[in-house]
């Protein structure tokens, strides 16, 4: 009986040793496990939980040890079911949980279909290469290259991360949970690697740095805008030999160390250019402008306006020489030239391109003013009136000319044009240094008076005269180009071209046929004297022919197609220019027609002006190109004004100033 009777004692015993310890996990986990009593399903009134009392005994001492109770409330356990189905929500997410990247990048919340989206295997997403060249970087393009990876195993992976547990029941869930709320504050990244299939990398370096391996190219001009008033240039570029090699097996070194995010130094042979574009538009601008007023004469006005249209734009090279004849050429009525106020063997006459030595002069001036080399220049024989005597240039066909090279480093551009009874050439090209500027200056040598010729005239009376040829005065004058600084102050001046513009003479016919018919003498000074033995009587009514050389020349003319004025240097870039000669091509005596016995004064070698037997003032030199016969360089006789038989036309080889 005793023994019997101790067997419940024993396993009561064990049963509150199993309950204390299922107790104490409770505890632990704070897990309260609610029994509800269900005897006829009536909970006990009042709403009071179920009291669960364990007592426990030691050994066989009897005594009884404290008995551990834990009291749960509805609400509390109501609260911790709710709390777990909360944390299983969380879990069963179908996106990747927040805090998880691959490679870097954060997919949280994104469906594993967005996220092998995101990272398919296209190289552009993964290879970004740079080629550093200079102070550039230069992207590699990537199409083409194929890369194998092992990112499907790697997203799965990512995707599943907290998704599995060891645990059962709530406590796999509470597990999983802690596990993601982890994440948030420390995130895990999977890594993905890459390699790379056979792919032809130095292909690739050549496509991408194939346009940076250019030829050396020099700035230059190619034109003159006249629109825009600047010269046209060629841009410069280094020339640049690129290490393609060596670039090549760089990029490979790095993709066989799984380094595709890399930026390569590119090693390249520059040769940067003498002479850039920028260097040019530094150094080249306007140079020298002159302008002069015209006349209001329509056909003049037209002529100037073609020959400025011919020249405008212009571009010289360094060492090109510029020709006047050669490059306007021959001034016909088919090209638009009119009939104007030409000068022809000293006087004035109608000629087909009359008034071009007015644009002639400006450009003349202008290329002095921008110190370039003047080849060929000749004055005109009448001083005109829109210049200073001494500063004008004429041309005839096909001589004189005007001839200018542009000796300086540089292009030069010429800008000609007419407008409101103006007409302005202006020279673009290198500038003068600190803003100095060059003006051409004529200064008088001396004063030609005119001598009077007598010329015996047996058709006259022996007591009438007759004035034949008005007398012109004459002039010498000098020129120099005069330097200044920018404040105006002259630095220097250099001697320049002279001009000699010859004198008229006065020729007077006198009388000698007496009342009887008998032709008297006369001597040097006009002076009717007594019969000559050496003539006949000349019957009445019948003309006697004079001697050669008594026919009458055109008289004085004022040069009616100058136009007055002085032109002022505009700023000009210096330059040494060695004057040319002043003596005029052509030195054939005048046509017998219009000239006196005596000998014209630019048709001598001697200085004396005039060769009569009375001395005269005028010594220069040299001969003027307004006494050759030969014709006129830019005009063709029109129909109603041709010229006298024995005279050239004005559109044949030369003898006509413009």
């Amino acid at each position: 009986m005793g023994k019997e009777a101790s067997k419940p004692k024993e396993t009561d015993a064990l049963k509150l040793k199993e309950i204390s310890k299922e107790t104490d996990a409770l505890k632990k986990k704070k897990i309260v496990k609610i029994a509800i009593g269900a005897a006829a399903g009536v909970l006990a009134v009042g709403g009071i939980g179920t009291l669960i009392y364990f007592g426990t005994r030691s050994g066989n001492s009897g005594t009884a040890d404290a008995a551990t109770t834990t009291t749960l409330n509805a609400s509390e356990a109501a609260a911790s079911s709710s709390e777990v189905e909360r944390m299983q929500k969380e879990i069963d997410s179908q996106v990747f949980y927040q805090g998880i990247t691959i490679n870097g990048t954060d997919v949280g919340g994104k469906t594993k279909d967005e996220v092998a989206a995101l990272f398919a295997s296209d190289a552009s997403q993964v290879i970004d290469v740079k080629f550093k060249l200079g102070d550039e970087e230069i992207p590699m393009a990537a199409d083409g290259l194929k890369l194998g990876s092992n990112i499907d195993e790697v997203i799965e992976e990512a995707y599943n991360y907290g998704r599995t547990s060891t645990l059962t029941g709530d406590d796999a869930i509470r597990e999983r949970y802690e596990k993601i709320e982890a994440l948030k504050t420390t995130p895990v990244d999977f890594t993905c690697t890459y390699t790379l299939g056979s792919t032809d990398v130095a292909t690739l370096v050549h496509e991408t740095l194939d346009p940076y391996n250019t030829e050396l190219v020099e700035g230059a001009v190619e034109g003159f805008d006249v629109e825009k008033l600047e010269f046209i240039y060629t841009e410069s570029q280094d020339g640049v030999v690129v290490n393609f090699d060596k670039a090549a097996a760089d990029v490979k070194a790095a993709f066989d160390n799984s380094n595709f995010q890399v930026v390569i130094p590119v090693e390249a042979e520059i040769t940067e250019p003498e002479v850039t574009t920028e260097f040019l538009r530094s150094q080249l601008g306007l140079v020298a402008s002159t302008t002069s007023e015209t006349t209001d004469n329509d056909n003049r006005n037209t002529n100037i306006r073609l020959v400025c249209e011919k020249i405008d734009g212009l571009v010289l090279m360094p060492g090109e020489e510029f020709n006047f004849n050669d490059f306007v050429g021959q001034r016909t009525s088919e090209k638009g030239y009119k009939m104007a106020h030409g000068i022809y063997n000293g006087s004035m006459r109608d000629e087909l391109g009359g008034g071009i030595c007015q644009a002639n002069t400006m450009l003349y001036q202008s290329v002095t003013k921008a110190d370039l080399k003047v080849n060929e220049r000749k004055n005109h024989s009448i001083p005109s009136t829109y210049v200073d005597k001494g500063t004008d240039a004429t041309v005839t066909w096909y001589s004189p000319n005007f001839r200018f090279t542009n000796d300086s480093e540089y292009p030069v551009a010429i800008h000609a044009y007419y407008a409101d009874l103006h007409v302005t050439v202006e020279i673009y090209g290198r500038l003068l240094p600190d803003g100095q500027y060059i003006e051409l200056v004529g200064e008088h040598v001396r004063t030609i008076s005119p001598s009077t010729i007598y010329v015996a005239d047996p058709n006259l009376p022996v007591g009438q005269t007759e004035t034949t040829t008005s007398g012109r005065t004459g002039y010498d004058y000098a020129s120099y180009k005069v330097w200044y600084d920018k404040d105006g102050n002259e630095i220097k001046r250099e001697s320049y071209f002279s001009s000699h513009y010859p004198c008229r003479d006065v020729e007077v016919h006198v009388g000698t046929m007496g009342d009887d018919g008998q032709i008297h003498t006369m001597d040097p000074n006009g002076q009717v004297g007594d019969v000559d033995p050496n003539t006949t009587t000349v019957p009445d009514g019948t003309d006697v022919v004079p001697p050669d050389g008594t026919d009458t020349v055109p008289g004085d003319t004022t040069p009616g197609d100058t136009t007055p004025g002085d032109t002022v240097p505009g700023d000009t870039t210096p330059g040494d220019t060695t004057p040319g000669d002043t003596t005029p091509d052509d030195t054939t005596p005048a046509p017998a027609e219009d000239t006196t016995p005596a000998p014209v004064e630019d048709t001598t070698p001697a200085p004396v002006e005039d060769t009569t037997p009375a001395p005269v003032e005028d010594t220069t030199p040299a001969p003027v190109e307004d006494t050759t016969p030969a014709p006129v360089e830019d005009t063709t006789p029109a129909e109603q004004t041709p010229p006298p038989a024995e005279e050239p036309a004005s559109g044949g080889e030369g003898g006509a100033e413009g």
